[in-house]
């Protein structure tokens, strides 16, 4: 894979190749979506003949024009998405042939609609025939602002959908109410709320056993978000109705007009099941690449609780950058939070008061903090956190504070806010942040999707940032990481 160099972000438009909201619209019919190099069809076919094991059923194939009354299974005679899910059974692969899907109506995913479930040994999938999510883009942006009206909703269990572009639905672009799935490799854009969100089914249900679990969001991207209130649309969403066992890895949110991740939680609903996030970045939150956003908007780039109620999370291996508000806060959440291995800089773009760690809001809050990296070159942080840590370094108005062996903290107890640490040398080997408006999905990722982010953020080997860590590492998240294509 190509080395790649990151451009700053600049408030003028750059004039690259593919710039947020100037892209080209795939109108291709049926016929030309369905043609391609005879490299990438000897490709795609040999993909299509891997993991027969897992699905072992029938191809279904769907194109922008395809006809409901056709079967699918054959690239000439390709069906509509909505017949293929109602005629798709455990273990089979719903292929999407390249090109813009104009979508009005929601695609809703359901066995109250008569819609199988699949299993664990053999899931239903959906993914585009390239994998590749520019090439298949469900367009739903002739939806209008509408709660009921989502992009695609996915209420059953053992789902899979890859590589797939989801942008302009009414509310949530991806809406998961079903347990054991898997998004993996997707984007969502430009809905009229939070682009992937979990949540119940209905108001009807009412317990936490009864909430979407053991969710697994990979190696997504989710941007450009924004609904008219400018206070609701978030990159990630895993709040208010929530089960246990649900995982983000390797997702980047950014320039939503919310928030990245919100994990919140309401009195009245309950604790929500705790919630891993791991390999993932945050960044621009609280505005649009076009500049626009709201009073409305908080802008944190993970917001991991809401009214005092007690949620445990995990956090790790995360970095949250250039933020308008918090990179991490609790959020008054007083459950106890692990955050380790992640790096917060430069956040409170807009307020100048807000912090890159926001983590004692709640008299109760006791988190563990472990390896942490805090640190700003324009902005003043004065990091909150309140707990036990180890091995990490923070922010507190205009000055670096660090911390080794595991010891309670406390950042409002002078005896207990560690010690001052200077350095003659940056943290880091470049700060120069990636152009917001190129296309991030694939600037930042290896070839296997994880996120890369190069040198930007990468821990400099010189300087003592490098040794300060648990057994000497680095402190901070390593997301800079080069890997072989899977």
């Amino acid at each position: 894979m190509k080395k790649r160099t990151f451009i700053a972000c600049f408030s003028s438009l750059l004039i690259l190749g593919s710039i947020v909201g100037c892209e080209q619209t795939n109108t291709s019919s049926s016929t030309s979506s369905q043609t391609t190099t005879s490299e990438t069809q000897t490709t795609t076919s040999s993909s299509l003949e891997q993991d027969t094991s897992k699905y072992n059923g029938k191809i279904l194939f769907v194109s922008p024009s395809g006809a409901a009354i056709n079967d699918g299974l054959s690239m000439e005679s390709p069906t509509s998405l909505i017949q293929a899910i109602a005629n798709a059974d455990a273990g089979d692969r719903i292929i999407l042939l390249d090109g813009e899907y104009s979508l009005r109506t929601s695609v809703t995913i359901n066995d109250t609609l008569g819609h199988k479930h699949g299993t664990k040994e053999h899931p239903i999938l959906i993914r585009s025939y390239s994998n590749d999510p520019s090439k298949v883009v469900l367009n739903f942006s002739r939806q209008s602002f509408n709660t009921s009206l989502r992009g695609v909703t996915l209420n059953n269990d053992y789902w899979e959908m890859k590589f797939v572009t989801v942008k302009g639905a009414g509310d949530n672009g991806i809406y998961i109410g079903g347990n054991h799935n898997l998004v993996e490799g997707c984007i969502t854009k430009e809905c009229r709320d939070t682009g992937l969100q979990l949540g119940r089914k209905g108001s009807a249900y009412l317990e936490i056993n009864d909430w979407p679990s053991y969710n697994t969001i990979l190696n997504c991207t989710s941007f450009n978000n924004s609904d008219p209130k400018g206070e609701d649309a978030d990159g990630f969403a895993c709040k208010l109705t929530t089960g246990i066992g649900n995982v983000f890895d390797g997702c980047i949110a950014y320039n939503n007009i919310d928030d990245g991740w919100d994990l919140y939680a309401k009195t009245d609903s309950g604790a929500i099941g705790a919630v891993t996030i791991r390999n993932c970045v945050a960044f621009n939150n609280g505005a649009r690449t076009d500049g626009f956003g709201s009073p409305n908007s908080d802008g944190n780039g993970f917001k991991l609780g809401g009214e005092r109620v007690a949620n445990q999370h995990i956090v790790e291996n995360c970095v949250a950058f250039n933020n308008m508000a918090h990179g991490f806060t609790d959020n008054s959440n007083p459950g106890m939070i692990y955050i380790k291995n992640c790096t917060s800089f430069d956040n409170g773009t807009r307020d100048r008061d807000a912090n890159n760690f926001d983590m004692a809001r709640d008299a109760n809050s006791n988190n563990t903090y472990s390896n942490l990296l805090s640190y700003c070159e324009k902005y003043s942080s004065k990091d909150q956190f309140k707990g036990n840590v180890e091995h990490s370094v923070f922010y507190y108005g205009y000055t670096t504070i660090k911390f080794g062996e595991k010891q309670y903290a406390y950042s409002e107890d002078v005896n207990n806010r560690g010690e001052r640490f200077e350095s003659d040398l940056s943290p880091f080997v470049s700060t120069i942040a990636p152009d917001c408006n190129s296309d991030i999905h694939s600037l930042l990722r290896n070839e296997d999707g994880t996120v890369n982010l190069g040198d930007f953020l990468r821990v400099n080997p010189n300087s003592e940032y490098a040794t300060m860590g648990i057994n000497g590492t680095a402190l901070g998240a390593n997301l800079h990481s080069m890997k072989e294509a899977k």
